[in-house]
């Protein structure tokens, strides 16, 4: 094997060894939370994935846009959990499913509003977070001006909003939307899901395209994970 290769893998695998970066968000229940048990579902699946690639790491907790952002100029070797949109796509590359979600319009009681059915949201006021992807079939309604966006910085605030007369919807997988509800207290009204499910969405890991080290993780972690499936 030439001299620079055998460099070139002992420089990779001693960077592999040393602790990598990564970063999630709050207030994503059941997923990601520094509140929630092993900070959440999705945290805590990561933890079992990098223990089982023997690659130690360290996780911070950063706003969803400021992390994403961080992430992408390199300041962090991967974040989670994110869908999958054809924007990210150019920047990131994506781990194998960590969950599989069921997207679900969140909207009052009594509501006639219906992800399955688009028509019955045209006009109405969309509250969806600052640094979470929309789902194709919501993006391509905000290009048409067919929804009325609010972006607050979290979907407690979306929920607050709805809850208060001041939304008319949010869409977020079911069990995100009613684990958030559940640990909100003083609403006024209590949201619900409303109608059929609108898109089915996976959740992933990401790493920035633009790191050569990232890539050579993505295929550990992937490898690891699928051991720690092949255990279940």
């Amino acid at each position: 094997m030439p001299k620079l290769l055998i460099l070139l893998c002992f420089y990779s695998a001693l960077a592999l060894a040393e602790p990598l970066k990564l970063v999630t968000g709050s207030d994503y229940a059941p997923f990601t939370d520094p509140s929630l048990p092993d900070g959440g579902l999705a945290t805590a699946l990561v933890k079992k994935v990098m223990a089982e690639a023997s690659q130690p790491y360290h996780l911070e907790w950063r706003p969803w846009a400021n992390g994403y952002s961080a992430t992408q100029k390199g300041f962090y070797i991967a974040t989670f959990p994110y869908i999958s949109t054809p924007e990210r796509r150019k920047f990131f590359d994506y781990s194998d499913p960590l969950f599989v979600l069921e997207m679900r319009v969140f909207a009052m009681p009594g509501s006639t509003l219906d992800g399955a059915q688009p028509e019955t949201l045209v006009g109405k006021r969309y509250c969806h977070p600052v640094g979470w992807g929309f789902i194709r079939p919501i993006e391509a309604m905000i290009n048409k001006g067919q929804l009325r966006p609010i972006r607050p910085y979290d979907m407690s605030t979306c929920i607050r909003l709805l809850a208060q007369g001041k939304a008319d919807f949010i869409i977020t997988d079911q069990i995100q939307g009613q684990e958030t509800i559940a640990h909100l207290n003083n609403l006024p009204s209590i949201p619900v899901p409303s109608g059929g499910v609108i898109e089915k969405s996976t959740l992933h890991l990401i790493t920035p395209k633009n790191n050569p080290q990232a890539k050579q993780f993505l295929i550990r972690f992937n490898k690891a994970l699928q051991t720690l499936r092949d255990q279940q």
